[in-house]
């Protein structure tokens, strides 16, 4: 048995001290804020009496280490599982369109999808599935010096079909733009979705708070185990010897007594941590980081019966209907981070308004 030390207590750092653990391994957690989660958590609002996720969190069947994780937190319940492909898209003035798979089986289900995806010309359609029908040709060493955006076009992906498909699926999930955007992971992404089986394509969504759905049963069954933990303690320095980290120095005290050190921290804060050994090569790495915004719109009627539905050729790439309140996500959103609330909530509004003629913003009652 190792005596594992985790710094950093978000999602990463707990799943992580849940893998070691049930390998027998004896786990010490540090995390630099006062409490553990990270980004994901949920907070109960008092004013109109609903939990409400620090952001929307969509998953995929191909997610195969969250839904490993889950496995052992018996929280299955609190997931809603596809057993198809079912997605809607909006184009402006109300043009709808469904990418289902629930016709034939797998992999013709998807074929099948594709197809009958009306948001594409018959062209488009062919020259995805030929891209598709690619991947297992492809040596992804390749992609790792090109971005997504020249990966795409390189392989006949037209404007429309980039906006109408892949632009959603990378911004999403990748939380960048194409320009930016790394096709080698890209490619991983997509290779996992289309090539893994019939449930790898298909969409879960949690029907509780992430609090509920994640950080409270992980912290259950850690508790069941040797795991420890220490807040509002900050890494200040790791002392390698030989390759070998020796010594992690925090705010609060020394720390020599372990056999591994994980960092599950954002590559942004390592910047933060003095080590005589260079942890990263500053030259070659992008500090920018990509904001996501999530706005919550409060109804007093509701005409919309999708549950959750995507926008071609919008800001927003998600929007989730909850019945009481809509969810809108906003991702690689830093072009947003000079705009006030007030503007953000009114392009939302008339983005909503320009896509379904179902909504009208006189339904709104907060945000």
């Amino acid at each position: 048995m190792a005596r594992c030390l985790i710094i950093g207590g978000g999602l990463a750092g707990l799943s992580t001290a849940v893998y070691l653990s049930k390998a027998g391994h004896q786990i010490e957690l540090i995390e630099a804020t006062n409490r553990l989660g990270g980004r994901t958590f949920s907070f109960f609002d008092e004013e109109t009496q609903t939990e409400i996720d620090n952001g929307q969190h969509i998953l995929m069947g191909a997610y195969t280490h969250t839904l490993d994780l889950i496995e052992p937190l018996e929280t299955k319940h609190l997931l809603d599982y596809q057993k198809n492909l079912n997605a809607v898209f909006y184009k402006k003035k109300n043009k709808r369109y469904t990418l289902d798979a629930s016709k034939y089986f797998y992999p013709f289900n998807l074929l099948t999808a594709i197809w009958n995806f009306d948001a594409l010309s018959n062209k488009e359609k062919t020259n995805f599935i030929k891209f598709v029908s690619s991947f297992i040709f492809i040596n992804s060493k390749k992609l790792k010096k090109i971005s997504i955006l020249e990966w795409l076009k390189s392989n006949g992906q037209s404007e429309n079909s980039i906006k109408s498909f892949w632009e959603i699926l990378a911004v999403g999930a990748l939380n960048t733009s194409l320009e930016d955007g790394s096709a080698f992971l890209f490619f991983n992404m997509l290779k996992e979705i289309f090539y893994s089986g019939n449930k790898a394509s298909t969409i879960i969504i949690p029907n509780a708070g992430l609090s509920k759905t994640f950080i409270a049963p992980i912290l259950n069954y850690l508790q069941k185990t040797t795991f420890e933990f220490s807040l509002s303690e900050k890494v200040e320095k790791i002392n390698i010897e030989n390759n070998l980290a020796k010594e992690i120095i925090t705010n609060k005290r020394r720390l020599t007594e372990f056999d591994n050190v994980i960092l599950t921290i954002p590559l942004y804060n390592l910047i933060n941590i003095e080590c005589a050994v260079a942890l990263f090569n500053k030259e070659k790495i992008n500090w920018e980081s990509s904001s996501i915004i999530s706005v919550t719109l409060w109804l007093k009627e509701n005409s919309i019966e999708d549950k959750f539905f995507a926008l071609i050729d919008s800001p927003i790439q998600w929007v989730f209907n909850h019945g009481k309140y809509y969810v809108i996500v906003i991702s690689d959103a830093n072009k947003f981070n000079d705009l006030s609330n007030k503007e953000i909530i009114e392009i939302c509004l008339h983005e909503l308004e320009s896509y379904n003629t179902n909504f009208e913003r006189d339904f709104v009652t907060n945000s």
